[in-house]
């Protein structure tokens, strides 16, 4: 059939720079550094890598405006039809609450209490107990306190906000294991773990390479700043034999064990004032790991307000010289989420992918934490929705020190996290830096001796939190997802077969996407996991019939970046001679990429589909009357009017059961913006 126009529609970037904080660059540190650019990731000079302690992703920044927090129209559907975010609270259910809501009885107000709220269980047990093999319901019991479900925003945390407003952060960053600080952190600092970060515990004695030594072995200068006596267990080289047994005059003692020098008596200004004394002098090193103590560590009961502190010295310490600060990346991210609520399933590896299982059961990915990259060439408010997880932060040094001509690898990260994870360079844009510092909010220090007094917050709101309107330029991605429910197959004694495919396919799919297939009813719902390489398709079936619904369906299929498929119906009714497949080509006359449908009714008789949009456009909807044993297709100009994002509904008038959504977002190779 001709396809229909689709054009008219107002575009979503107008509002993109709304709200966003730049800073103006230094015309004597711009005219520097713009004198010896290359627009390449051989600008770099110092990598900063700042980890901080047990946050979520959604406990930080699930109501920020332009990222994947509590306003996600793609989140999976728990059993009984429940939004991700309506979690089984006992007999009850409960949505996130603020953790400020609840001033105490002895006079501290709601901010007080949401800076000072306490841990929560998260070794390997809990955590992937909270995870459910994937089906993410069982955040209250597999934790065993409501506040997993506790959220901090704006206003509870405006440094990290203002962060996040002027810089680029992560919102598909997950830390690496289901499992607590240790193995995380181990992670970080060699990419990979063994049997012995089972119980989440503190980690010591390991044998294989930190790629510490990697870097000394390159001739890469790098340093662990922090106070020995007090980092809290955080210095992952110290979990190394190799490390641990090291003596004075030895670099892996000298670098990676030993305190900067004591300057004020208070940790956090000992080890900024070290950075600080190191950029003055010219002698920061190439690759830098910061620890801090304790009370500056974010770790509840540390308030987040004195961590802002603790990240407000270091970015001041670094800026005392302009133009080392304009050729800095500093990284600051989170080690594991201390048992706090994220909604987007992490991507887990198929069963016996080498290098991923303990027992039969994967380390990780783990849940979602912050991670924010502070640099020139991340300035501007942007978010970036590729999949990380800790090991990518080796892959960006492996990556810089190779331009470098010093190359230092890290020889323990799987074949699959190479896959699935990038090296973190496509949140940069090399060839177009803004120098110079930013203002930002004013910190201070509220004291970790103020909080342990302190009752903990309980929930007093029960409803979806609103999260922060408007977008944000988003970085370009490396695939592209597509999926749809192929046919059903019928056998002898009731046997019916759905089969699917999925697809990472396009001239944008350059790194595998992972897939998880979720049941949502009439059959047990462990999700299914896949990893589909760039260019390529996969395809697997689920049975359907009996003993596993009598023909009726609810399946759910998600991927990168908001992807969603949602498959709905019943074998034994008139939808089963209807199927829509997609694809994605350019719309004729705009080159501009477009998705298109395909309608195949396999019926003896003619059928309507009705193509609804669910969001992004509010005309609508189409149909289309398909006569018998045709197809016919149409396409939605997505990238030329809704900056590449979609998200319909279509139905067929015979048979009230079936319907098929599909949700996602066309890759170009340019930058976007946020859904």
């Amino acid at each position: 059939m001709t396809p229909i126009s689709r054009r008219g529609f107002v575009g979503l970037g107008a509002s993109v720079a709304a709200g966003m904080t730049v800073g103006a660059a230094g015309p004597r540190t711009a005219a520097v550094a713009q004198s010896t650019a290359t627009g390449t990731i051989s600008d770099v000079k110092h990598v900063v890598i700042l980890m901080q302690e047990n946050r979520s992703f959604d406990h930080y920044f699930g109501r920020l405006r332009g990222v994947r927090g509590f306003a996600d129209r793609s989140g999976i559907t728990l059993s009984g039809g429940h939004t991700v975010f309506d979690q089984p609270n006992g007999t009850g259910r409960q949505y996130p609450w603020k953790l400020s809501a609840t001033p105490d009885a002895g006079g501290k107000d709601g901010e007080t209490l949401a800076q000072c709220n306490g841990d929560l269980p998260h070794s390997w047990s809990s955590q992937h107990s909270a995870w459910n093999k994937s089906r993410l319901d069982n955040w209250v019991a597999g934790v065993g306190n409501v506040r997993s479900l506790g959220y901090l925003d704006r206003a509870d945390i405006p440094f990290h906000y203002a962060l996040a407003d002027n810089y680029t952060i992560c919102d598909a960053y997950f830390c690496s294991t289901l499992s607590a600080t240790g193995p995380n952190r181990t992670y970080l600092w060699s990419g990979k773990v063994d049997a012995s970060s089972y119980d989440g515990g503190d980690e010591s004695g390991l044998t294989w390479q930190n790629y510490a030594e990697a870097l000394q072995s390159a001739g890469v200068t790098w340093k662990v700043y922090q106070n020995a006596q007090d980092n809290y267990g955080d210095n992952g080289c110290a979990y190394f034999w190799n490390f641990a047994n090291a003596t004075a005059g030895n670099p892996l003692h000298d670098r990676g064990m030993s305190s900067v020098p004591a300057v004020s008596g208070s940790t956090p200004d000992d080890i900024a004032a070290a950075i600080k004394a190191d950029v003055v002098a010219g002698t920061l090193p190439q690759v830098s790991w910061v620890v801090a103590n304790q009370a500056f560590s974010e770790h509840p009961y540390a308030p987040p307000g004195d961590g802002a502190h603790f990240v407000s010295l270091v970015y001041q310490a670094l800026a005392a010289d302009p133009d080392v600060f304009d050729s800095t990346v500093l990284f600051l991210n989170y080690d594991e989420n201390d048992g706090y609520f994220d909604h987007v399933p992490p991507p887990a590896p198929p069963a016996g992918t080498a290098g991923e299982f303990l027992n039969g059961v994967p380390y990780g990915f783990g849940f979602r934490v912050p991670m924010i990259v502070i640099s020139p060439w991340t300035r501007g408010g942007w978010v970036s929705s590729e999949v990380f997880e800790h090991t990518s932060v080796l892959r960006f040094l492996e990556t810089w020190t190779a331009a470098l001509g010093t190359p230092a690898k890290c020889p323990n990260i799987s074949v699959w996290r190479r896959a699935v994870s990038g090296d973190l360079t496509g949140v940069f844009d090399f060839a177009n830096p803004v120098h110079g510092a930013v203002p930002l909010p004013a910190t201070g220090v509220i004291g970790y001796s103020t909080c342990g007094p302190l009752p903990n917050p309980v929930p007093t709101t029960n409803a979806l939190p609103a999260q922060e309107t408007g977008i944000r330029p988003a970085r370009a991605l490396p695939y592209q997802p597509n999926g749809y429910l192929d046919h059903l197959e019928f056998g002898t004694g009731g046997t019916v077969r759905a089969f699917f495919t999925m697809a990472n396919q396009g001239t944008q799919a350059t790194r595998a996407a992972h897939f998880s297939v979720h049941p949502n009813a009439y059959r047990d719902t462990t999700p299914w996991q896949y990893t589909v390489d760039a260019g390529s398709t996969a395809s697997d079936y689920f049975n359907i019939g009996t003993g596993y619904g009598a023909g009726r369906y609810d399946i759910t299929m998600v991927g990168p970046n908001r992807f969603l498929r949602r498959f709905q119906g019943d074998a034994a009714k008139a939808g089963k001679s209807a199927e829509v497949s997609t694809r994605y080509a350019v719309e004729p006359g705009t080159g501009k990429l477009a998705v298109w449908f395909r309608m195949a009714n396999s019926a003896s008789s003619p059928a309507k589909f009705t193509i609804t949009s669910n969001n992004y456009r509010t005309d609508g909807p189409w149909t289309y009357t398909v006569a018998a044993a045709a197809t016919a297709e149409d396409y939605f100009n997505a990238v030329a009017y809704q900056g590449g994002w979609y998200d319909f509904t279509i139905t067929v008038d015979s048979d009230a059961t079936w319907s098929r959504r599909f949700t996602g977002h066309l890759e170009t190779g340019a930058a976007s913006v946020s859904g």
